[in-house]
């Protein structure tokens, strides 16, 4: 099984998001700071009120400007996990694809040995055929717990990045929301 995403295709998503976040919290803290404008009246409470506003909007574009920053970290630090998840899952699959690979290469073989065995005549031959098929039953069987071990551990694995890749949905919507306030 491939994995779908690609660690730099991941990687130029964070930095689109995080960019993105960027630009709003600075959009957002201009637009505030610009609605304040001067003063009409010019009195000291009035400059006094519109310093308090500024200031309320300079900490609230701070807060924002953490979260983001934050949650590009988390980012960063999912996509680093998927693409080790994503290399443990291509070597995993490698590892199944061998495994297949031998044990069917031991079923061919033990089939051959079978037809063989029934063309002998002399009982010595035919002993001597059992005793090799024994040999490669056994070798076959441990090929076969192999393979499903390898099976059982690339599902394990693929689960695991499942989860990631839920994680990775989760904190892009959270920055997205982040963004959206």
């Amino acid at each position: 099984m491939a994995i779908p995403p690609k660690a730099s295709k991941i990687a130029a998503a964070i930095v689109v998001v995080i960019g993105a976040a960027c630009a709003t919290v600075w959009a957002q803290s201009q637009g505030q700071s610009q609605a304040l404008g001067p003063s009409s009246g010019g009195s000291l409470a009035e400059l006094t009120a519109e310093v308090r506003q500024l200031r309320v909007s300079i900490e609230g574009a701070g807060r924002t400007q953490m979260q983001v920053s934050a949650l590009g970290m988390a980012l960063t630090t999912q996509q680093v996990r998927m693409s080790q998840l994503a290399a443990r899952v291509d070597k995993a699959d490698d590892e199944l694809s061998a495994a297949s690979a031998k044990a069917q290469n031991a079923a061919s073989q033990m089939e051959r040995l079978l037809k063989a065995q029934g063309r002998t005549t002399t009982p010595e031959e035919r002993r001597s055929w059992e005793e090799e098929i024994r040999r490669l039953k056994a070798i076959a069987g441990e090929f076969a717990d192999d393979e499903n071990r390898l099976r059982t551990r690339q599902q394990e694995l693929m689960a695991t990045y499942r989860g990631e890749e839920d994680r990775w949905r989760d904190l892009v919507a959270r920055l997205e929301e982040i963004i959206k306030k």
